[in-house]
């Protein structure tokens, strides 16, 4: 299952499992989804721009990038695929 999909189905569970307990924990799990795929989306550009950068890639860009990398260094590690 992608994030996509996990996101996708937490938020179906959430809509419609009317009368249900466990629908705002649905929610509440589909909006930690969408902020863990946000921050993997930011720690995946800060890895290129600091690996790969493009020639339009500026000293603040990689500063940027090394900060984000730096964060997340400690809290998440390498994130892979």
């Amino acid at each position: 299952m992608t994030i996509e999909q996990a996101i996708e189905h937490a938020e179906d569970i959430a809509t419609s499992a009317i009368g249900c307990e466990c629908r705002e924990e649905h929610r509440q799990l589909a909006d930690w989804l969408s902020i863990l795929k946000k921050a993997k989306f930011e720690y995946d550009e800060a890895w290129r721009i600091i690996t790969h950068p493009t020639p339009d890639v500026t000293y603040a860009d990689k500063d940027r990038a090394q900060v984000i990398l730096d964060v997340f260094r400690n809290s998440l590690g390498r994130l892979e695929g």
